[in-house]
């Protein structure tokens, strides 16, 4: 993958778990439960946070992570998800 596409998509998460209000918060904590498909969602993309959030990995370990998760987010039936690996490989 790309240098610069794997810092800005570290930033963009790292960034964007910051930035939810606390009111918001409290609403995504009641909403989350009653939805599995919202619930799956969320729980990816802190998944895929962790994931860059790795700085001692390995290349090799962060990719075969990467494509763990990608096929994850494929097989979970949520289109968002999958087209969003499908996006992430076409970096690989």
């Amino acid at each position: 993958m790309d240098a610069r596409l794997l810092r800005s998509l570290k930033r963009w998460l790292n960034q964007h778990e910051k930035m939810v209000p606390e009111p918001e918060r409290q609403k995504l904590a009641e909403v989350l439960p009653k939805s599995r498909v919202l619930m799956t969602m969320v729980s990816m993309r802190r998944e895929l946070a962790a994931i860059w959030g790795r700085s001692a990995a390995t290349r090799d370990q962060l990719v075969k992570q990467l494509q763990d998760w990608c096929q994850r987010a494929e097989a979970s039936g949520i289109r968002p998800l999958a087209e969003f690996s499908e996006r992430l490989r076409r970096y690989a």
